[in-house]
C-alpha cells in the first residue's frame, strides 16, 4: 500500500512544472537615469558657483543640476544688466545705449550655446544628458566671467576719476583688455573641462568662441554704449528763404550800382549834418 501511494506521489509532482520567476524590468538607459537623479539647486547657489568658478575652481554642485527655466533666464539677465550698468559707469562724457549692439550680444550667446552643443560628448552621456550639462555650464558661465568684466569695468572707472600722476603708466585700456582676455578664456577652459570631460575639447570650444566673438565685434557695431554726437545735425538753409542776420544782405544791396550812383548825388548838407 505504501509503495502504490508513493508511486502515484512522485507521478504526480513528475507532472507539475516549476513556477517561473516574472520577468525582470529592463534596466533604465543611463542617460536617463542621470536626469532622473538630477536634485534641484537654489538660484543663490547657482550665482555662488558661477562666483567660485571665476577663480578657477571647480563646481560643487552635482554634474546632473540643471538650473529651471525661470532660473536660467534670470540668471542670465541679471548679469546682462549688471555687465551694462558697470560699463556705463566706466565710460566718460556723453554716451547713449545702442540697443543694436545689445541684440547683437544675445545672439552671441545663441551661437556659444550651439558650439556647446557640438563640442558636448554626446556619443557617451546620450542627447538628454548632454543637453543637461550645456544648460548648466551656460547658467555657471554667465556669472563666472562676469567677475573679470566687473574687475576691468572698476579698474577704467578709477583711471576715469584718478589723476594721470596716480595711475601708472601700464595700466592702460588695452593692457586691462588683455589681462581680462586671458582670466576669460581660463576660466571658461576649466569650467568647460569640467563638463565636457576633455582638455581638447575644452580648449578647441574656447578658441571657438573667442574668434567669434572678435569677428563679430570687429565686423559688427556690437558696443552696447557709444559716444553721443555732441554737435546737432547741420540745418540746411535754402538760398532765398531766410535772411541772414549778420547786416551781409544790407551790405550787399548798398553795394549795388544804383545805390552808389544815388549817393553821389546827395547834398553835402544832408551827407554831413554836423556841419549844419
Amino acid at each position: 500500500m505504501t509503495e502504490k501511494l508513493t508511486e502515484n506521489y512522485s507521478d504526480l509532482f513528475a507532472d507539475t512544472k516549476p513556477l517561473e520567476s516574472p520577468p525582470e524590468p529592463p534596466a533604465p538607459s543611463p542617460s536617463v537615469s542621470a536626469v532622473a537623479a538630477a536634485r534641484p539647486v537654489s538660484f543663490f547657489r547657482w550665482t555662488f558657483e558661477g562666483m567660485r568658478a571665476s577663480f578657477l575652481l571647480r563646481p560643487s554642485i552635482a554634474l546632473d543640476a540643471v538650473p529651471g527655466p525661470w532660473q536660467l533666464a534670470f540668471l542670465t539677465l541679471i548679469a546682462s544688466g549688471l555687465d551694462v550698468l558697470f560699463d556705463r559707469l566706466s565710460l566718460s562724457g556723453e554716451v547713449q545705449f545702442n540697443y543694436q549692439g545689445w541684440l547683437i550680444q544675445w545672439s552671441l550667446c545663441l551661437v556659444t550655446l550651439w558650439l556647446a552643443w557640438c563640442f558636448a560628448p554626446r556619443a557617451r552621456l546620450g542627447a538628454a544628458q548632454a543637453a543637461c550639462r550645456v544648460i548648466a555650464w551656460f547658467a555657471l558661465l554667465t556669472w563666472a566671467l562676469l567677475l573679470p568684466m566687473l574687475a576691468y569695468y572698476s579698474v577704467m572707472f578709477w583711471i576715469k576719476i584718478a589723476d594721470d600722476s596716480d595711475v601708472p603708466a601700464w595700466v592702460s585700456d588695452f593692457s586691462m583688455s588683455l589681462i581680462a582676455s586671458l582670466w576669460m578664456f581660463a576660466v571658461m577652459s576649466k569650467l568647460s573641462r569640467h563638463y565636457f570631460e576633455s582638455w581638447l575639447r575644452a580648449f578647441v570650444l574656447v578658441l571657438a568662441v573667442f574668434v567669434v566673438t572678435a569677428v563679430l565685434f570687429a565686423t559688427a557695431d556690437a558696443e552696447t554704449w557709444l559716444a553721443a554726437d555732441s554737435e546737432g545735425a547741420p540745418v540746411e538753409v535754402v538760398p532765398g528763404e531766410e535772411e541772414s542776420d549778420d547786416g551781409t544782405d544790407e551790405q550787399e544791396e548798398s553795394n549795388t550800382p544804383e545805390m552808389l550812383e544815388a549817393q553821389l548825388h546827395v547834398p553835402a548838407w544832408n551827407a554831413s549834418p554836423i556841419l549844419i
